[in-house]
């Protein structure tokens, strides 16, 4: 099940006629013509750009193991290598027929630019697209486990997945042992399956990898956002806007998808401001630095709370500097949940999480949101 645009459907943005639509088999994501100047409500709450005299993100890799991501992409042009794609076994990953790869990379890194409100959270990052799926949703548990290697061999610091699997095969177990060993901070969406029986999900819960819950603008966990005690940060995952492939103008969707790259972003700034600290410091500063809500840490809605990248960056943590460790957190209990296979699933089946919503173009005109799916033929973000 995947992220924020459940899958396909969820995230053909669009740019072609309804008749268009209708005949065409199947069209490629293009984002809107029109860019717009208006700030959505995530980049005001996390307020970013505040930090940005002190990091950018310089220097630092985040991979997007994902459906591609389009290095045309006006916001992200200079910064998107030519990537892996594990799914086919040759060729490069920066193009993005589906869209949702390069929705999440907009979100980590995409650069402001005159007159558009939009801007990702380290804008001088660079992206590392790994395609492990495509616009038919055929990835596998083990070719997401193939596409975290690929993310490790090519020099990614940090890995972005939003895109889950509810089988954890050993090869996927092995993939997430293997970017632990080699310093590599793995980021994963919790997935969208809270009220269709909420199945665990991987890497998300694997106890190394930063699992993100998705929140509203109340900073209470949304609907659709799976609970279980794996959870380790939220992050903005409802009407979150970005960009889509080719087009200048933005997109606005909802989902644990989009939630994860906002803490890869953070990520990012991190590691590009105190490059001495290891994956494990760099996650124990995430989590000691969010906004904890008050209850018992670690919550198992929205785990240590809401990440905040000032604070990330900024805060001095002693127990960096003592013996190169870091401060064990409190005791939470077991981070694995009952195993149990979604429906309509086969083994080792592995995809975006399903959405709660559309992806719809941003702004909303003023007769209200329009479709951004390919044609404005309004396909619902959830795939079953």
């Amino acid at each position: 099940m995947f992220g924020v645009l459940a899958v396909v459907a969820a995230l053909l943005i669009g740019g072609l006629s309804q008749a268009a639509a209708v005949s065409a088999a199947p069209a490629c994501a293009s984002a809107p013509a029109q860019p717009s100047s208006a700030v959505a409500w995530p980049q005001q709450r996390l307020d970013y750009a505040r930090v940005w005299p002190l990091t950018q993100g310089q220097h630092a890799t985040v991979a997007v193991v994902d459906s591609g991501v389009d290095g045309r992409q006006r916001q992200l042009a200079g910064r998107v290598e030519d990537g892996v794609d594990v799914l086919h076994g040759t060729g490069n990953a920066d193009t993005d027929c589906v869209g949702h790869g390069t929705f999440v990379a907009g979100v980590v890194a995409a650069a402001p630019v005159s007159g558009v409100g939009f801007a990702g959270v380290a804008p001088a990052a660079t992206i590392l697209p790994i395609r492990q799926t495509d616009v038919d949703e055929n990835g596998t548990a083990d070719g997401l486990a193939s596409g975290l290697r690929a993310a490790v061999d090519g020099g990614a610091s940090i890995v972005n997945v939003s895109v889950v699997s509810t089988t954890l095969t050993p090869a996927l177990t092995q993939a997430v042992a293997y970017a632990e060993q080699h310093d590599v901070l793995v980021v994963a969406a919790a997935a969208n399956d809270a009220q269709v029986g909420n199945p665990i999900s991987y890497p998300a819960a694997s106890p190394t990898v930063l699992a993100v819950a998705a929140v509203g603008q109340n900073d209470q966990r949304s609907g659709f956002s799976e609970v279980g005690h794996f959870i380790a940060l939220a992050a903005p995952g409802t009407d979150v806007v970005s960009v889509g492939p080719a087009g200048p103008g933005q997109l606005v969707g909802s989902g644990t998808s989009y939630a994860a790259p906002f803490v890869s972003g953070v990520a990012a700034l991190v590691r590009a401001y105190h490059p001495d600290l290891t994956a494990a410091q760099v996650r124990h500063r995430l989590e000691v630095t969010a906004d904890h809500p008050p209850v018992a840490l670690p919550d198992p809605q929205v785990g240590w709370g809401v990440i905040d990248p000032y604070a990330a960056v900024t805060a001095v943590l002693p127990e960096e500097h003592e013996s190169g460790g870091v401060s064990p957190l409190p005791s939470s209990a077991p981070r694995l949940r009952r195993p149990r296979q979604p429906h309509r699933r086969r083994q080792g089946h592995c995809s975006w999480p399903r959405s709660a919503r559309r992806l719809l173009c941003w702004p909303p005109s003023p007769a209200g949101w329009s479709d951004a799916v390919a044609g404005g033929t309004g396909v619902p973000a959830t795939t079953k």
